[in-house]
């Protein structure tokens, strides 16, 4: 008599003695863009609850640009995060192992960036230009232009600030 089988079938063994396949190019920068603007989306929340503080006693119209530049700056910094997590452009240090230090300073420091992206493309004293969008969701070229520029420098500059936080925690160590 045989003994019964034990375990898995042939073909699900097989997968498990394999090696794990690594992503190809596009999968990476995918799997960048999620893991980047998941904790974008996640520790700008406060940025957020501003955002809908700001346009609450505004009229729809008058809302939306606030809403369509925001938009725009929190798009611009989630990718400039997956770029600069996923080492897609080779400008500053690596970025830093995670820790609650630095988690709260990205907390504050994303919520900064949207905030200045945000206010600095509404200033009143901007060039009006033309207006990109569709309708009632479109904001000045200009304004539009200052919401995509400042998150990549506030970006830049935070993960300067996170590198030399990390440096100084790990020599003290």
């Amino acid at each position: 008599m045989s003994s019964p089988r034990r375990g898995t079938d042939p073909s699900t063994e097989q997968r498990q003695l394999r090696p794990r396949e690594e992503p190809d190019g596009l999968g990476r920068v995918l799997e960048d863009l999620f893991s980047g603007g998941g904790s974008v989306a996640v520790l700008t929340i406060p940025a957020t609850l501003w955002l809908l503080s700001v346009t609450a006693g505004r009229s729809l119209f008058a809302a939306a640009d606030v809403v369509f530049v925001f938009g725009v700056a929190f798009v611009s910094l989630a990718v400039s995060v997956s770029a600069f997590r996923g080492d897609w452009v080779g400008v500053g240090p690596a970025w830093p192992p995670r820790s609650y230090a630095l988690a709260g300073l990205r907390t504050v420091g994303y919520n900064v960036a949207l905030w200045a992206a945000t206010s600095l493309a509404l200033l009143p004293g901007l060039p009006a230009g033309p207006r990109i969008g569709v309708g009632a969701v479109s904001g000045d070229f200009v304004g539009v232009v200052v919401a995509v520029a400042v998150p990549p420098l506030a970006v830049a500059a935070l993960l300067r600030a996170c590198h030399a936080i990390y440096e100084f925690r790990t020599a003290s160590a």
